[in-house]
C-alpha cells in the first residue's frame, strides 16, 4: 500500500475547491495486478476507485480493508467500479461483507454481458448496489468534501 498526496487516476481528475484542514489521502492498494484505489479526503470522506480480485482468501479484499483501517475509516462512501472486469471488481461481494458501502457509482451497464465472467460479476454488483446506485457520463462531478473529482471518460 503506498500513501501519498497526489492525484492522478486515467479516468479521473480531482481538484481541491476550497482550502480544507488535513491532508488529502490517497492509498494505491497492492492487487499484485488488480486495481484499488483508496482517497480519503482532509474532512474523511472516502472514495474507493475499484476493488480488484476475487480470491478463496479474500487477500484483496482484506488488503483493502486494511487501507481503511489505516484511514480511520469505518464505511467507505462511494465506491467508483471503472469497469466490470474481475481484477477492477472481483473482490467487491467479499468487501461488502467486511465494511459498509454507502453508495455505488459507475459508467452503467456492462457491454460484455456475453462474457460469462463479466456477467456473474456485473449481477452481483447491480445486486449490492440496487437502490444505492449513481450512472456516471463524462462531465459528472464526483462531491468528496473539499474536493470536486470530475468524470473524464465513461461507457468506454
Amino acid at each position: 500500500m503506498i500513501k501519498t498526496s497526489l492525484l492522478t487516476l486515467g479516468l479521473l481528475t480531482a481538484s481541491v475547491l476550497s482550502a480544507a484542514s488535513g491532508n488529502l489521502e490517497i492509498y494505491w492498494i497492492d492487487a499484485e495486478g488488480g486495481a484499488a484505489t483508496l482517497i480519503v479526503a482532509p474532512t474523511g470522506e472516502s472514495v474507493l476507485v475499484d476493488t480488484a480480485n476475487r480470491r478463496d482468501d479474500d487477500r484483496d479484499a482484506n488488503r483493502i480493508l486494511a487501507a481503511t483501517k489505516a484511514a480511520g475509516l469505518s464505511k467507505i462512501d462511494i465506491l467508483v467500479t471503472t469497469h466490470y472486469h474481475g481484477d477492477h471488481i472481483g473482490a467487491m461481494p467479499a468487501l461488502a461483507k467486511l465494511i459498509p458501502i454507502e453508495h455505488y457509482m459507475d459508467h452503467g451497464p456492462s457491454v460484455e454481458l456475453d462474457r460469462p465472467r463479466v456477467a456473474a460479476l456485473y449481477k452481483a454488483y447491480e445486486d449490492l448496489s440496487a437502490g444505492k446506485r449513481t450512472m456516471l457520463k463524462a462531465g459528472d462531478k464526483i462531491p468528496l468534501g473539499a474536493l470536486d473529482i470530475t468524470v473524464v471518460q465513461s461507457a468506454g
